[in-house]
């Protein structure tokens, strides 16, 4: 059998239960009954049962008495049929009546029946259509936590097309195990205690991360008796998202090196940065209170409205002004300003630096880019590869090197070749191990001059320790090496004669004889004393005696070597000095010639003069262990026993008897 359930609108069941087989044959009778009419059906019931029971009469009538028209059987017969036939027509009337009545009954109860589900069919369209627009998840769940309904979000979160498919399954279906589980634990605690439950959950399906903002609630009757809950839950990963984005944000503007604050048109903060604290000193609930023009001054009621519409112009500005603390200390800031509008008001994002230390560092390039250009030392700055990137005035003063002719260029062009490749190795190594070389430096200008530079030259390091830069800053010391190469000369030379003096001759001497000894070779030192000169400057003048000096000088001179030295010591005397000696005899012709060409007549201002040497020998190394002094006392010695000898003559020294035989 079948059961027919029907929902009224106002929460009222009504349960019709009826048996199908009695009301299919009650429905064939009525239709039968419909098409005769009522009233014949009737007439002619009862005279065919009249008809049949006569003739049940007759027959019975047979069967007792052969006859079928026994008068007493008969008469009593039709007596009994027509008492009945009276009896059961109105009897057949009522009944037909009552099937009638339950035909109409049945007509309405259908009608109704139809009625009612069009408007449960309708009812629930509008339910289901009113769940389905819900953009988030609906669910009801019975007590044992299985699906009672749910909206199509559901279905398509599981990959369904019909919610139906959920009805009377239950979390373990759909979900991963561990998520159902915690489904159902949530559900059991909401019917055990009655109590609603909001929550938000990071939910992780096929790989997909999502949040949900999730709300469920028990759901009682009116006696308050328990059914089921019901479930709502909505996606909030994007407002998770923009949420972490915004704390994100707000954590990166707090963690800023600059402050960042928002004011309004009127100057008031509505945001400050922690990086705002840091710099001003005040803290937050101070600044609510205060505005832009509590921390510069420069900015008031009028000035502001001049900011907002250039502000507002521009969309943003870059500009430096001076902000004070709550100490009361100023400071120079570069500000970053934003202009923004937000339902129709206008504000000011404000990024703020705090730029005393590069506004030092800027001062400090100032000073230095103006002690570049002015400096009077010249400066050049190379690249790691030593390509030049700068040079200042002064570099192209000293060099005549313009500045654009220089640039990516090796500072090898100022080489003058005199610095062998030993000496830039020696460079390149200070430079290499101690970052820094300093020395004097023999170049070349561009017009081929050469002039002598005191150079200091840095490495300049990254942070990472590599050389980025080499910086030389050097003076041209052309002059003062001029002056000190002629204060040097005067120092080691005769100023009449321009030969060796004393100092020099000795300094020389200390050189041979260390040679001498390493080589295994003489030395000879001559001591020469010019006879006569005396009474040249007696007789011609001192102005005669000093021209010939000069000129026996040079005569004595013509005849050395290059290794070997003549000095002027003083006076008359001049000492000299061989060197590579390879005995003492190979010196004698030497000497001759040295006594003939001084013994040559000059002539000086008109005047013939004739004057001769006395010569003193000695030799190194010796026997003894002799030192520069002893040995040039040896020579002066001999020189003596020459002059005592006549003059004009030389005398070597020996040890066996001190002095040996004169020579001419």
């Amino acid at each position: 059998m079948r059961q027919f359930c029907f929902f009224c609108i106002k929460k009222n069941y009504v349960y019709f239960n009826i048996t199908t087989d009695k009301l299919d044959a009650m429905n064939k009778a009525v239709t039968f009954l419909a098409k005769i009419g009522f009233w014949q059906f009737v007439i002619l019931f009862s005279v065919l049962a009249l008809v049949m029971s006569e003739i049940l009469i007759l027959i019975h009538s047979y069967l007792l008495t052969g006859y079928f028209f026994d008068k007493n059987l008969l008469t009593v017969g039709f007596t009994i049929p027509l008492l009945v036939g009276i009896t059961i027509f109105p009897l057949i009337a009522f009944l037909l009546s009552y099937l009638r009545e339950l035909q109409d009954d049945k007509d309405k109860i259908i009608a109704l029946q139809k009625k009612t589900q069009k408007k449960l069919e309708k009812s629930e369209s509008y339910q289901r259509a009113i769940l389905d627009s819900f953009p988030f998840f609906v669910w009801l769940k019975d007590t044992n936590s299985d699906y009672l309904a749910i909206n199509m979000p559901v279905a398509k979160a599981v990959g369904l097309d019909n919610p139906s498919e959920f009805i009377g399954k239950n979390d373990l279906d759909f979900f991963p195990k561990d998520l159902a589980e915690a489904y159902r634990a949530d559900d059991k605690e909401i019917m055990q205690t009655l109590q609603k439950k909001e929550l938000e959950e990071l939910i992780e399906c096929n790989g997909e991360r999502i949040w949900h903002q999730t709300y469920k609630a028990p759901i009682l009757d009116k006696e308050g008796n328990l059914f089921g809950t019901v479930g709502f839950a909505r996606d909030i990963t994007k407002d998770k998202e923009a949420e972490e984005e915004l704390k994100l944000m707000k954590y990166a503007l707090d963690h800023a090196e600059e402050a960042v604050y928002l004011t309004d048109k009127d100057g008031c903060f509505k945001y400050v940065s922690d990086g705002s604290v840091r710099q001003l000193d005040y803290t937050k609930e101070e600044f609510k209170s205060m505005g832009i023009s509590d921390i510069d001054s420069d900015f008031n009621l009028s000035s502001l409205e001049a900011f907002f519409l250039e502000l507002k112009q521009n969309s943003s500005l870059i500009f430096r002004t001076r902000h004070k603390n709550k100490k009361g200390t100023m400071f120079p800031v570069e500000i970053n300003a934003n202009y923004i509008e937000y339902r129709g008001r206008e504000y000011s994002l404000a990024f703020v630096r705090d730029i005393t230390r590069s506004k030092q560092i800027e001062d400090n390039l100032k000073l230095s880019a103006s002690v570049f250009t002015s400096a009077r030392e010249g400066i050049v700055i190379t690249d790691a590869n030593n390509n030049i990137i700068d040079v200042n005035d002064a570099f192209v003063k000293i060099t005549g090197y313009p500045r654009g002719e220089v640039l990516g260029k090796n500072p090898r062009i100022l080489q003058s070749g005199h610095n062998n490749e030993e000496f830039y190795t020696d460079m390149w190594e200070s430079l290499h191990s101690n970052g820094v070389w300093r020395g004097e430096l023999l170049n070349r200008k561009k017009s081929g001059e050469e002039y002598v530079e005191n150079s200091t030259i840095s490495a300049v390091y990254d942070e990472n320790g590599v050389v980025k830069n080499y910086v030389a800053i050097f003076t041209d010391i052309t002059l003062q090496k001029q002056q000190q190469q002629k204060l040097e000369y005067i120092a080691h030379h005769d100023m009449l004669t321009n030969l060796p003096n004393r100092v020099l001759f000795i300094d020389r001497m200390h050189q041979a004889m260390a040679q001498a000894v390493r080589r295994k070779q003489l030395i000879a030192v001559i001591y020469i004393d010019i006879d006569g000169f005396k009474d040249v400057n007696d007789t011609y003048g001192h102005e005669a005696g000093d021209k010939l000096l000069v000129l026996l000088a040079e005569k004595m001179q013509s005849l050395f070597r290059e290794g070997d030295t003549i000095s002027r010591i003083g006076g008359d005397e001049f000492i000299a000095l061989l060197v590579d000696v390879a005995n003492k005899v190979s010196i004698t012709s030497f000497l001759k010639r040295l006594l003939d060409i001084v013994s040559e007549e000059i002539s000086i201002n008109g005047f013939p003069i004739n004057v001769s040497a006395s010569i003193g020998v000695t030799f190194y190394p010796q026997q003894n262990e002799l030192n520069a002094e002893q040995i040039i006392k040896q020579a002066d010695e001999v020189m003596y026993q020459a002059k005592l000898s006549g003059k004009n003559k030389y005398v070597m020294f020996t040890h066996k008897d001190k002095v040996s035989k004169i020579l001419f």
